[in-house]
């Protein structure tokens, strides 16, 4: 029988999550691996803010202490978020004795709140999807470097069952992701490694107490009935370990093509500083058919703003008005593609019929639209929302003569952001260089930034946007 801790030291290739769960507590030296692991830059960087979404239950709590002592032997700033959804009426109450326990040990924790109407459908996916959104912004405010959660090996298992059984595509199947950015900011997963069980004994050896969530034991998610077959899918060899490896061979597949898609963009796209793209309608064409309808994806999920892409079955349509040269225009995924007449295609944001402003607060930010980062300075608060055609008429009447030739189709121009102030002030930033009479925030009160969502078309944004802001139809 092999040496168990030779194995632990050094594990044959495909054996590392076995080992890891076969282990107990994570120690410091194996938590700071795993660090390195996820994302190798973490290691050199300066002093910074770290965040860790903390539930109450043993997989974060770990996370947190593991992670606050991390920063701490570091010389970095930790501080764990913790969201109250108010689905039940003890919510709050309980929100309040997790950020009571992490204090016990040393840990600054910061109570957000989910509120407004609740969806009467979808719950959990709404629920997961207003508490990321949430972190994600107080992320921004703060200029936290990083946003840690707290995934382990058994969600890992439990999203590839659950793909599979929606026949997912490659990406799909790659899992969930050990590194991404949003909104500029860091999210890690360093725990996708490790069992649930391991969590538990970290936190037993820590003196650190949790909370279950009643949720978990609740038969009406799809999650939960896959983790209550977790012994037949052990028995027909889709354990944890396995399919966690099956994940990392799509995601091996995954970063192939988005390096490919990534260097499209930049060889044959332009995508512009104002949320739209151009792409050479030949060179998309010749692209294999599975490629083409990633990059479809991916540019109508960052340009749409959408939190989630467009069904592959109108993806297929949409590749037959491309590879058949058809030029009517069409929409799909909150998004306006047309072809012009040099050979270009455009994608841009549609305008809604019902436009929604956003509050922003004095001196604070947000992500607006699913598209832009939007910063605001000024000492009270004021509203952001799309120009749109009525805006675009009132922004004429302030500009000269020599600043009506604007070198934007419409459709572009009426779904940029704009911002208005409580004095009725106008704010423009794209227009700032095109329109001359435009007001402007050259006292920095505004910063408006587009950043794709998808991973690799942000990449080929950052890699080209210096010399590309700029286009005339």
């Amino acid at each position: 029988m092999r040496n168990a801790s030779a194995s632990a030291a050094n594990p044959a290739p495909g054996e590392r999550e076995a080992v890891l769960s076969a282990f107990g507590p994570i120690s410091d030296t194996e938590f700071s691996d795993l660090l390195a692991e996820a994302d190798p830059d973490l290691a050199g960087m300066p002093p910074s803010l770290f965040l860790a979404g903390v539930s109450g239950g043993a997989d974060s709590t770990a996370l947190s202490f593991l992670l606050s002592r991390w920063c701490r032997a570091r010389g970095h700033a930790f501080r764990a978020i913790i969201v109250d959804h108010g689905l039940r009426s003890e919510a709050a109450e309980e929100a309040g004795r997790v950020a009571a326990r992490l204090g016990v040990v040393g840990i600054c924790a910061e109570i957000l709140r989910w509120t407004g109407p609740k969806p009467g459908s979808g719950i959990q996916a709404a629920a997961r999807a207003a508490r990321f959104g949430l972190m994600i912004e107080r992320a921004v405010e703060l200029g936290a470097s990083a946003l840690f959660l707290a995934h382990h090996l058994q969600d890992q298992a439990e999203t590839m069952v659950m793909r599979l059984g929606r026949e997912s595509g490659a990406d799909g199947l790659a899992g969930i992701r050990p590194r991404q950015m949003r909104a500029g900011v860091r999210v890690m997963r360093p725990l996708l490694p490790v069992s649930p069980e391991r969590l538990r004994l970290t936190c037993l050896a820590g003196g650190l107490s949790w909370v279950e969530d009643p949720s978990n034991r609740d038969r009406r998610f799809e999650r939960i009935r896959i983790r209550e077959e977790q012994d037949g899918l052990e028995a027909v060899g889709l354990g944890a370990g396995r399919l966690s490896r099956m994940a990392q061979i799509f995601s091996r597949l995954r970063d192939w093509s988005d390096d490919r898609l990534a260097g499209f963009l930049t060889d044959h796209a332009v995508l512009d500083r104002r949320g739209f793209a151009r792409l050479n309608a030949e060179a998309v064409a010749g692209l294999p058919r599975p490629l083409r309808l990633k990059l479809a994806s991916g540019l109508l999920q960052s340009i749409g703003g959408g939190a989630y892409p467009p069904r592959r079955e109108s993806l297929e349509r949409l590749d037959v008005w491309v590879t058949e040269g058809r030029r009517r225009r069409v929409t799909l995924g909150g998004c306006l593609i047309w072809r012009s007449g040099a050979g270009e295609i455009w994608i841009a944001r549609e305008v809604p019929r019902k436009p929604r402003p956003e509050v922003l607060r004095a001196r604070g930010g947000l992500r607006w639209d699913g598209r832009f980062d939007v910063t605001w300075q000024g000492d009270r608060p004021a509203w952001v929302h799309m120009l749109t055609r009525d805006g675009e008429r009132r922004l004429r009447r302030l500009i000269t003569p020599a600043g009506l030739e604007i070198g934007l189709p419409q459709s572009v121009r009426c779904s940029l952001p704009v911002v208005t102030d409580l004095d009725g002030r106008l704010f423009a930033p794209h227009f700032c260089e095109t329109w001359t009479g435009a007001p402007r925030s050259n006292d920095g009160s505004l910063q408006v930034e587009f950043r794709p969502a998808v991973p690799w078309v942000a990449q080929a944004y950052r890699s080209g946007r210096d010399d590309r802001v700029g286009v005339r139809d």
